[in-house]
Formats: C-alpha cells, sequence, structure tokens
C-alpha cells in the first residue's frame, strides 16, 4: 500500500486508487521489471537490468466514478522483482550564485519481490 494499493496477480501487476481524481494519474506512473535473467532483456535495458520504466495510466489506466486503475500484464520470463511509483516533478530554486535546485515532493515508491 502506498498512494495506490499495488497487487500482484499471476503475471499481472494491479494498481488501484479509492478515491481518485485526473491528477493522481497525471503525473507519470512507472513500473520496472527486474528479470531472474537479464539475458531476457535487450539493448539498453539489458545493460540497466530491468525493464525500463513503463508510463503505466498512459498504456492501460482507467478513472471511473472516484476511481482508477491499472492493470499491466508482465513479461513471460521470469521476474524476480517490480519497482513502481510515481514521479512527480519537483519546483526548481534558485539559490544565492544563481544555481537551481530542485525541492519538494518526489512522489511514491513500491518494491515488490517477486520470484517465481
Amino acid at each position: 500500500r502506498s498512494h495506490f494499493d499495488v497487487y500482484l496477480g499471476d503475471r499481472t501487476l494491479f494498481h488501484v486508487r479509492e478515491p481518485c481524481v485526473r491528477e493522481d494519474v497525471g503525473n507519470r506512473i512507472f513500473v520496472e521489471v527486474v528479470p531472474e535473467d537479464p539475458k531476457d532483456l535487450t539493448g539498453r535495458d539489458r545493460q540497466r537490468g530491468f525493464r525500463r520504466g513503463i508510463p503505466l495510466f498512459q498504456y492501460s489506466g482507467v478513472l471511473f466514478e472516484g476511481k482508477c486503475m491499472a492493470i499491466l500484464p508482465l513479461p513471460d520470463y521470469p521476474v524476480s522483482g517490480i519497482r513502481t511509483g510515481q514521479q512527480r516533478p519537483l519546483p526548481r530554486v534558485r539559490r544565492r550564485g544563481g544555481r537551481l535546485r530542485q525541492e519538494g515532493h518526489r512522489g511514491w515508491e513500491v518494491r515488490i519481490r517477486a520470484g517465481r
């Protein structure tokens, strides 16, 4: 449980929130899938060791009657872990000397051990 309730079913990841408004899903919610064998990945994902952040609600989410839900089928290969969360933009604050830094809420994150 976090900002969203996250459930791992048989090869499926569910995100659910109630109550939910458009702003809850407007910021990027991501999913990163870590395989048991990195050879199951391709390209840059193999270098990282996980399948890069999938923007969840952009592809598989719905908002209805004050609730929101997204369902994501997991890859066919064995998965050792999943990281999901929401990245919120941080406001930029100008410090003395003209340098910019970021401050504010970073969002939320959930890690799931999923060895199968």
